[in-house]
């Protein structure tokens, strides 16, 4: 039996020019500066002023509505994949190709150093992600195919499944390598596995299929537009991102429609909406005689989200899980729904500038995500938000509605409430700067920082947010998950907007699902918390990997 799938190779002969950036360079010390997406104070401008065209409004970029032609059963890639075994030994940027182990000794400082390079301005950068987006998109697959795909090499990592681990390697890390390859696949499977030892090897033991759960640095790190190891498999959002921001060619992409099974190498895979970020999704894989494998990439399982899938449903009790344990501790048993974060930032928000009618209001978010927090800032306000040429070249990528694309503003000037990234609202410094850049036009920042994080500050907070609470124009009710601090002209407010499962979440959707195996692949601090998860698997019939 075969399944449909969709290719992105039709999809080569439609050309979408990104609109002209005019960012800053960017703290690179901060791993959150996903981008820079408002103008800085001169002083602050290192680069030669060049003069840049109007920007233009967001417009609609349709790509080709494709068919579903049934997908065969799928031969190994011969094209290419001599050079993509000869990958060497460093361990590069996907977009400019300088060595991350010079850059940074950390994975934060590296992934700081690939959100640096996809926010360089298209124009005035050569090097940068967009100019090398625009070549591939102008030569379609007529000049994708005409390029060599001779990868440079990585550095060895500590070992991943199927090589012996050495004493030095920890325990975590060797799980989580295992928790990216699917078991009972041929080649096997990997997902959000593209760089260092552990992608090579995997190419030497014959994958070609590689699946990406999203459009986060540290999931698609090493994919780069050489790309010829096989085909990425991702959803639309995502592979047009990969597409127009990596430059990977689009013969190269195959896109999954959610809830819609194909057929990968005989392999029954269903990608199923990760409540995570736009495009993210998480794998359900079916090998033939095999149990099914659930790969949750980064997810929000919600109890309201996860009971409507069917096919957690089909394949309850009897699947292994590889789990996203991001917020696997104590410290974060629960979070608030997002819906209720929102509705909380908005009432906050609308109570500071009624007492201060000339305050900037400046929301974070990422590269991609926290989009509903600005949204729903403007909307509570009436107003329309600033989102930077960088920050709307992606938000083109993504499924935006009308009324969404309304509360776009491309003039800084036109309105008091600004997208940012989200590490520059946890920097009193940075705030005080964008205040200074406007001259006096504002008085005073209302900067929004949302992350699940935010729980941890919560008991240094108290006495500040009581002080607020006496202001002019605070709202009715406070919720308790707010966070607030007061220092000069800037209030900060910090909530828990977690794209994450809570504790709470982890253990009430390990327990509905019953997985026969457990694998959490995101290093776990708390391991009184771990073994409490891994104890509901057990209690729920599963066996948890490294008991």
């Amino acid at each position: 039996m075969s399944w449909p799938t969709v290719s992105l190779a039709t999809m080569a002969s439609t050309t979408m020019t990104p609109p002209p950036s005019r960012a800053p360079p960017r703290n690179e010390s901060d791993p959150e500066d996903d981008d820079d997406d408002f103008k800085e104070p001169k002083r602050m401008l290192v680069r030669k002023k060049v003069k840049r065209a109007v920007p233009r409004s967001m417009v609609k970029r349709e790509w080709p509505q494709l068919g579903r032609p049934v997908l065969r059963r799928e031969e190994p890639l011969d094209e290419g994949r001599e050079e993509a075994m000869a990958e060497v030994k460093e361990n590069l940027c996907p977009i400019c190709g300088k060595n991350l182990n010079e850059v940074s000794p950390t994975v934060l400082g590296r992934q700081a150093h690939i959100n640096a390079c996809l926010d360089k301005n298209p124009q005035k950068d050569e090097e940068g992600c967009s100019g090398r987006v625009d070549r591939a998109e102008s030569g379609g697959l007529a000049s994708m195919a005409t390029r060599t795909t001779t990868r440079p090499a990585s550095r060895p990592r500590p070992p991943p499944q199927g090589v012996p681990p050495t004493s030095s390697t920890p325990p975590w890390y060797v799980q989580k390598q295992q928790a990216h390859v699917v078991r009972g696949t041929p080649g096997p499977f990997a997902v959000d596995c593209f760089q260092g030892k552990q992608s090579q090897i995997l190419a030497e033991r014959g994958t070609t299929s590689w699946f990406l759960s999203h459009f986060h640095s540290d999931h698609y790190m090493g994919l780069k537009k050489d790309f010829g190891a096989g085909r990425v498999y991702c959803t639309m959002v995502t592979a047009k991102l990969v597409h127009r921001i990596l430059g990977v060619p689009l013969q190269c992409i195959y896109v999954l429609e959610i809830g819609k099974p194909c057929a990968v190498q005989g392999v029954r895979v269903t990608a199923l909406d990760a409540n995570h970020c736009p495009g993210a999704c998480m794998f359900l894989f079916e090998p033939a005689g095999e149990a099914p494998t659930l790969h949750t990439g980064d997810a929000r399982l919600t109890d309201e989200h996860t009971r409507r899938i069917p096919e957690l449903l089909r394949v309850r009790g009897a699947c292994v899980l590889a789990l996203d344990t991001t917020y696997c501790s104590h410290k974060y048993a629960s979070f608030p729904s997002q819906r209720r974060v929102v509705e909380a930032v908005a009432k906050c928000v609308v109570a500071e500038v009624a007492s201060n009618p000339k305050a900037l209001v400046l929301v974070g978010s990422y590269t991609i995500g926290k989009e509903a927090v600005f949204f729903g800032v403007a909307r509570a306000l009436g107003r329309r938000v600033y989102i930077g040429a960088n920050k709307r070249r992606v938000m083109g990528c993504l499924d935006l509605t009308d009324e969404e694309k309304s509360l776009v503003c491309e003039d800084d000037t036109k309105t008091n409430v600004h997208a940012v990234p989200l590490g520059y609202t946890r920097s009193h410094k940075k705030l005080e700067s964008i205040l200074k850049h406007y001259k006096g036009k504002y008085t005073g920042v209302v900067a929004v920082c949302p992350t699940g994080w935010s729980l941890d500050q919560q008991a240094q907070a108290q006495p500040k947010l009581t002080a607020f609470c006496g202001a002019r124009g605070k709202p009715s009710a406070m919720e308790p998950f707010v966070t607030c601090k007061r220092k000069g002209r800037v209030v900060t407010y910090s909530v828990p907007y977690s794209e994450h499962s809570s504790y709470d979440e982890l253990r009430s959707f390990v327990s509905w699902l019953q997985p026969k195996e457990l694998l959490p692949f995101v290093r776990v601090s708390d391991q009184d918390a771990l073994r409490g998860l891994k104890q509901v698997a057990r209690a729920a019939g599963g066996a948890p990997r490294g008991e």
